[in-house]
């Protein structure tokens, strides 16, 4: 069921007003547009991460490929994957032809023209590892693909500033499980289809290191924009 894909088909096709919706598997529910994954210009916390992109730049879930239109803007050279065949769908009728139907977390390297030297995480998709331990295993595979001296560009939510009740409640039941705060169960629902709840893992800044360390990478920058960081790796 590609819930997150049909909602990226139906926004590209006009239709604007519904949302989707995601529930935690605590109950919290957020909504958003999917015209979030349209926008022209990057965020604030992407922008200073993508200061530092060089070609050619791997998009591990690329999504609409707002981030692929940016590069070609750019003169960067770009593919793009997703495990998402209507995300990759709506890439190739926004004119994007180097995007590859792929899941990173399974047993083959995507088919690439060469190493990337900039390979980008964004839209919080460290969480694509779904847990701690899974999050290593996507970074050891990123290293992997990429180029030598290559780079690792992630945004994500410093999730521990917060004081929202429903939040600390749920990080306090993680830690109280031997969990990470970040390490969260969640489902899509979009136009009444819902899909299976998947594992999804929210890094905090000071985890990054470990990550990196456990995984070849050396963190070489980290800064917080707002309730937001972003970080770059470097190949060891």
């Amino acid at each position: 069921m590609d819930v997150f894909g049909e909602a990226l088909r139906a926004y590209h096709a006009g239709r604007t007003e519904e949302v989707i919706h995601i529930t935690r598997d605590d109950g919290w529910v957020d909504d958003h547009s999917p015209g979030v994954y349209f926008r022209d210009a990057p965020s604030p916390v992407e922008a200073a991460a993508l200061a530092h992109a060089e070609g050619p730049l791997l998009d591990v879930g690329c999504g609409a490929g707002r981030h692929l239109l940016w590069c070609a803007g750019q003169g960067i050279a770009a593919h793009g994957i997703d495990v998402s065949p209507g995300a990759i769908a709506v890439c190739r009728e926004r004119g994007l032809e180097n995007v590859v139907l792929h899941d990173i977390m399974g047993p083959d390297q995507p088919n690439l023209p060469e190493r990337p030297r900039t390979i980008t995480l964004f839209g919080n998709n460290v969480g694509i590892g779904g847990d701690f331990a899974g999050a290593v295993a996507l970074f050891a595979r990123l290293h992997r693909i990429a180029a030598p001296k290559g780079r690792l560009l992630l945004t994500g939510i410093d999730i521990a500033r917060t004081d929202e009740p429903a939040h600390l409640s749920y990080h306090a039941r993680n830690r109280a499980a031997g969990r990470r705060r970040g390490e969260i169960g969640m489902s899509f629902a979009y136009d009444g289809q819902v899909a299976p709840e998947i594992p999804w893992y929210h890094p905090e800044p000071n985890e990054v290191d470990d990550l990196a360390q456990a995984s070849g990478w050396t963190v070489a920058q980290l800064a917080r924009v707002g309730p937001f960081f972003w970080a770059m790796l470097e190949r060891s």
